[in-house]
């Protein structure tokens, strides 16, 4: 039973560093976007194994899920996003925000 509780933990921690560069990609790609500082703090994220091709690409994974969105100078607002994964580096290789 613990080898088992052990192994759920590492997966868990595994699937939060992909997470967190999707999370840092969007915010690289809005701030950009904005010309000012963009935080993306997540909420709830999902990672679901795709492991198919679109167009040229292969895509291992896809995440998505809720976070805090804030803007420099901006009221706080709530977001969802969805960002797809490379399949060789698992690194975001695109990813959009929706506001809620």
């Amino acid at each position: 039973m613990k080898k088992f509780i052990y192994t759920v933990c590492i997966l868990i921690l595994s699937a939060a560093v992909q997470a967190s560069e999707c999370v840092d990609y969007l915010s690289e790609l809005y701030s950009c976007q904005y010309d000012t500082p963009v935080k993306i703090k997540s909420k709830l994220e999902v990672i679901d194994k795709y492991e198919q091709k679109i167009g040229n690409e292969y895509v291992s994974s896809i995440v998505y899920g809720q976070a805090d969105l804030k803007i420099k100078h901006r009221k706080k607002m709530r977001v969802s996003y969805i960002c797809l994964l490379k399949s060789c580096t698992e690194k975001p290789m695109w990813g959009y925000i929706i506001p809620r």
